[in-house]
């Protein structure tokens, strides 16, 4: 059986014809409304950033996940269960792709910033197989920039 081309950059283009639809099913604005506030965006990307959390904790329920279980069942020994497994992922790129949709990032403009992020995570030096420097203590100062590795990826100019 040959293996299907997946173009993500189109997946995520067409992903606001999609949500336009869902949308005007419900009786909702969607992200090709000119009169969209940002309030609905943000309330739509919040909403959507919990059903893809729901969904990436359903593809986790085929990993194992009791060590002290003997032989517990996985995806990986299972052809129907790594089928599910897939298919729980997949509907995690679909809420992904909602998302994007209503904060208005395109395909193109969405693998332009991955490209310049993947560049980035291949030489900063905070990370264990490109360099030896050690991590910022504070998680939090991480968060908000207040780091080394900040510094470098303000280099690769992903705005």
């Amino acid at each position: 059986m040959a293996a299907t081309e997946f173009d993500y950059v189109k997946f995520i283009d067409e992903g606001f014809e999609s949500q336009q639809k869902y949308a005007k099913k419900v009786g909702e604005a969607g992200p090709l409304d000119p009169d969209l506030s940002l309030k609905t965006r943000y309330a739509k990307i919040i909403e959507h950033f919990g059903h893809m959390m729901e969904e990436a904790i359903e593809a986790r329920v085929y990993v194992p996940r009791r060590s002290w279980k003997n032989g517990e069942r996985s995806y990986l020994d299972n052809d129907e269960m790594r089928q599910e497994f897939i298919a729980e992922l997949y509907d995690v790129l679909l809420f992904h792709r909602a998302i994007l949709a209503y904060a208005g990032i395109t395909g193109e403009e969405f693998a332009k910033i991955a490209a310049k992020k993947q560049a980035y995570n291949q030489v900063r030096p905070d990370h264990n197989v490109n360099g030896n420097a050690p991590v910022v203590d504070s998680p939090a100062a991480e968060l908000q920039g207040l780091c080394p590795s900040a510094t470098l990826l303000s280099d690769f100019a992903l705005g």
